[in-house]
């Protein structure tokens, strides 16, 4: 079946089904996917350029990360994110995030602090404007920017996986918290940059917890 609107590049043979689900992935996570959203692999695969068993197994892998869900009744789906959800990864992340905040501070260089208060700035910009997904890339690519920092790969790789789907399709901002205002969410994210410049006293837990709003 033709696809009426193209929103995926056609991929090269070389390295296929790594290259169909780094397509995929980066479509999902700028949301051009709606959540719950079933996702057909004839018409991926068309999309695509590709045949079918590379979407099927990148889409296999993708179910994985959080990023799609698959029953057997129902086949591919994107993921919609619940306010469970939302509450089991808070849970997770705040150890996790305390972690890679106190391992990455003595690798942050000046220059690292100057891109994370763009991603801040950005981040606000995009909320103050209700570009949801834009707000959650620049969320994302400012958590992205320490994890890497802190030189623990297994840390990486988990903060990563954990949190696509949180960060996917504007989720995170799209439960509209109650009393998120533009200058809180400035604070949350200057208090990870302040204790990563060692000009806050907060612990790196408490500075997790204020950032994340639990």
């Amino acid at each position: 079946m033709a696809v009426a609107t193209r929103i995926l590049p056609k991929v090269k043979a070389v390295s296929m089904r790594r290259s169909v689900e780094e397509a995929l992935k980066r479509a999902l996570l700028d949301g051009r996917f709606k959540a719950g959203q079933s996702l057909s692999e004839a018409e991926l695969a068309v999309e695509m350029g590709v045949s079918r068993g590379p979407v099927r197994e990148a889409l296999l892998s993708l179910v994985q990360t959080g990023l799609v869900l698959h029953s057997p009744n129902r086949g591919f789906s994107v993921v919609e994110f619940t306010q469970e959800d939302l509450r089991e990864l808070i849970e997770v992340r705040i150890p996790l995030e305390a972690t890679a905040l106190k391992i990455a501070r003595p690798h942050v260089q000046p220059q690292d602090l100057d891109e994370l208060r763009n991603h801040k700035h950005q981040l606000v910009k995009a909320w103050q404007e209700n570009r949801l997904q834009a707000c959650s890339r620049s969320d994302m690519d400012f958590h992205d920017l320490i994890w890497r920092r802190s030189g623990n790969s297994r840390l990486v790789a988990t903060m990563r996986n954990l949190t696509a789907s949180f960060f996917a399709y504007g989720s995170f901002f799209s439960t509209k918290r109650p009393g998120l205002t533009p200058e809180l969410l400035d604070g949350q994210h200057e208090c990870f940059i302040r204790y990563l410049s060692g000009d806050d006293s907060r612990t790196a837990e408490e500075c997790a917890h204020f950032h994340i709003g639990s």
